[in-house]
């Protein structure tokens, strides 16, 4: 809302919300239950307005105000002119002048781009519109980062509220942990709070927890199979994941086992898609390959019999640490040297994998080609033969 400039000389009141109002202070109340100003705009009209939404009061001496009435007496109909008076407002901090001032140049010249630009308006084909008014005939919401769809909007919503509440779940896990861990009065009622766990929300604080018990002062196991199950039970993305980190990287055989029991129950896929990768590459180390291939143990899968085959036997390389010892060498030039210490070797290592074996005896029953792996091939390829549908069927 914007309350046009009266010419008459008065005082200023500036009220929150960029409301300005000029008429004279009668009267200013600052006690009594509601303090209150009493403005009069004419003679026949006096407005109360409270103390509270009062920004400040400017005389009618104040030397802006005087310039300004000086320069709206010369103001005449011309939007140029208007333009530029809205601008020396602005810079004098007359910003209810302003504004109107800017509205007076697009009143006599509808097509003035500055003025226009200033409150706001930009060209719609032929016609102009209030940027606001655009962006909401484009589906936009306005936010405190700007015009976004709404969707998104309410998507990163949804995500700063689940941090937040992530937060307050590390937190309180912390002080469930801490008195299950201190023995008291408390530790049994902590210890059963934490088995009734079910906000999908408290995912993030769990996974946490279970990844920071297995460093060098470990919690209880007993506790860390809570974690496990718990997390089973929560069924989310971020569990998922840590079940999966478990399944793989947990030296606790009873803690891995049971991750990669509950992966079997919800997040399958996730664990099979996260070991596979394992077994390739030219980077892959011979414990990261029996790791996996004990994972993947949990999810056999008749379809991905190639990958088992390729891993019945991997081969492995690694560069031989340089030893003492001194040599002697020439370069391009014709020049020579000594240099110390023996020259790095690559190392080639293959090693059979039993936990492949396993996986093509589970998708195949009955037979067994140890590591023959042309053997396993021509198999599978009679049975793609006979039912490409359906590798579990046997001749």
């Amino acid at each position: 809302m914007i309350i046009a400039p009266a010419p008459a000389r008065g005082d200023t009141v500036e009220m929150r919300g960029g409301v300005q109002l000029d008429g004279k202070i009668v009267r200013k109340t600052d006690t009594g239950s509601k303090p209150h100003l009493i403005v009069e705009v004419d003679p026949e009209l006096r407005v109360a307005i409270p103390q509270s939404r009062v920004v400040k009061t400017v005389s009618d001496q104040d030397e802006k105000l005087v310039w300004y009435r000086q320069q709206l007496e010369q103001i005449g109909e011309d939007a140029e002119a208007h333009y530029q008076l809205a601008r020396e407002c602005k810079a004098n901090g007359l910003l209810a002048q302003r504004d109107y001032h800017f509205q007076r140049a697009i009143e006599i010249d509808p097509d003035h781009r500055q003025a226009r630009s200033a409150l706001k308006y930009v060209r719609d084909g032929n016609e102009w519109v209030l940027f606001a008014d655009q962006q909401r005939r484009r589906g936009l919401i306005p936010t405190s980062s700007g015009w976004e769809v709404p969707e998104v909007y309410l998507r990163e919503q949804r995500r700063d509220e689940i941090d937040q509440a992530s937060k307050v779940w590390i937190k309180e896990l912390g002080k469930l942990r801490g008195f299950v861990l201190r023995p008291g009065k408390r530790s049994a009622e902590a210890l059963e709070t934490i088995k009734a766990i079910d906000d999908p929300l408290a995912s993030t604080a769990l996974a946490e927890a279970l990844e920071k018990s297995r460093g060098n002062k470990p919690d209880p196991k007993s506790l860390r199979m809570i974690y496990v199950k718990r997390l089973g039970a929560l069924r989310t993305s971020v569990a998922v994941q840590a079940l999966v980190r478990t399944g793989i990287f947990e030296p606790d055989p009873g803690i891995r086992t049971e991750a990669l029991m509950q992966l079997q129950e919800y997040g399958a896929s996730s664990a099979v898609a996260s070991y596979l990768p394992l077994l390739k590459g030219d980077s892959r180390k011979p414990a990261e390959v029996t790791a996996a291939l004990r994972a993947l143990n949990y999810f056999p899968e008749p379809e991905l019999w190639e990958a088992y085959v390729d891993a019945l036997v991997t081969t492995h390389k690694s560069l031989t640490p340089k030893g003492p010892g001194m040599s002697v060498g020439s370069n391009s030039l014709g020049g020579s040297g000594l240099s110390t210490g023996s020259k790095q070797e690559v190392l080639t290592k293959t090693q059979q994998n039993p936990g492949a074996l396993e996986l093509l005896r589970q998708i195949a029953p009955g037979v067994d080609h140890r590591y023959d792996q042309t053997a396993w091939r021509n198999h599978f390829a009679e049975q793609l033969m006979q039912a490409p549908d359906d590798l579990r069927r046997d001749p």
